[in-house]
């Protein structure tokens, strides 16, 4: 994702581009992997760059909620990553190493229907993760415990 689709979406959205929230943008997307608040507000001050922790917090929620960030919650860690794709997407992210893919097929409105009927709501917008174990990280839990296959 790129820092002038960035700025044309807050301005599509009519949110304000400021300098906090640029920061953030461009830390987040020269992280190799997904960052906590934390780790993130260190990064920005490693680079001299001061900002409050819950301005971090807040701009990392708008980030999620625009959907050009997602939240990687493994028990009580959390962190976050940009997303790559511009379009709309999924993601699958591995409980053990943390990689990350996207995929942009989307079989939801099949769902959608199910819930609207049995909810009466009127649905705007999805997200939706899958949570496992990539390929390598298998390899290495074969080795110890066998990770067990869901079949729901």
């Amino acid at each position: 994702m790129n820092k002038e689709f960035f700025k044309n979406l807050l301005r599509k959205k009519r949110l304000k581009l400021s300098y906090p929230r640029l920061l953030i943008y461009q830390e987040l997307s020269d992280a190799v992997n997904p960052l906590s608040p934390l780790e993130l507000y260190h990064c920005l001050l490693k680079r001299k760059r001061r900002i409050g922790l819950t301005s971090i917090y807040r701009t990392l929620e708008l980030f999620e909620t625009l959907g050009i960030a997602f939240k990687i919650v493994n028990g009580s860690n959390t962190k976050y990553k940009l997303c790559e794709s511009e379009d709309h997407h999924h993601h699958i992210i591995c409980k053990k190493c943390g990689h990350v893919v996207e995929f942009k097929f989307c079989d939801i409105p099949n769902w959608s229907k199910k819930i609207i009927e049995s909810t009466g709501y009127q649905i705007t917008e999805h997200q939706l993760n899958f949570y496992g174990f990539c390929e390598d990280c298998r390899k290495v839990l074969r080795g110890g415990v066998d990770v067990p296959h869901s079949h729901s």
